[in-house]
């Protein structure tokens, strides 16, 4: 009497089938969901390139190189505020709100500008840099900040205590 791989037996082959089937059907329909969402969430979080403008809307050379230094101040002030203000844990939704504001005054800004090549790569360096942030800050909140946050408590904890204490 030979050995049958009861895995295997004939008489199941089509209800295998229909499970693996299944199984790609089911796997197939949630990866297209993830990525469509992925998609979206990032699309509502990346304005679009505006059409530039013309006429007296459009900025002068210098202006536009001004409004990128006060575009470069607000984002460099607010990578700072956040690390040394706010929970550690909580940096990186605070600078995507940050990000999806300031990426659309970079962008309204932009557009108002002549097209120049200087421009285009000053833009460029920008958004490269908020796009450094912005990794720079979400790993941050989830590698650093747990740390970072119990070390405050433990320093919050240490100075009542002192406080607290009597004596020298």
């Amino acid at each position: 009497m030979p050995d049958v791989d009861p895995r295997k037996d004939p008489r199941f082959r089509s209800f295998r089938a229909a499970a693996y089937g299944i199984h790609v059907l089911v796997s197939t329909i949630f990866s297209l969901w993830l990525i469509v969402n992925v998609s979206l969430s990032v699309g509502a979080l990346t304005p679009e390139k505006l059409p530039h403008a013309t006429g007296d809307q459009v900025l002068s050379f210098r202006a536009c190189v001004d409004g990128a230094q006060k575009l470069w101040t607000d984002l460099e002030n607010q990578r700072e505020t956040l690390v040394h203000n706010a929970p550690a844990r909580s940096v990186d939704q605070q600078w995507m709100r940050f990000r999806t504001g300031w990426l659309a005054r970079l962008r309204e800004h932009e557009s108002r500008c002549p097209e120049r090549p200087e421009l285009r790569t000053l833009v460029q360096r920008l958004e490269q840099v908020q796009d450094l942030y912005t990794i720079h800050a979400v790993q941050y909140a989830g590698e650093v900040g747990g740390a970072v946050d119990a070390l405050q408590d433990a320093f919050d904890a240490a100075r009542r205590s002192a406080d607290s204490a009597t004596g020298p």
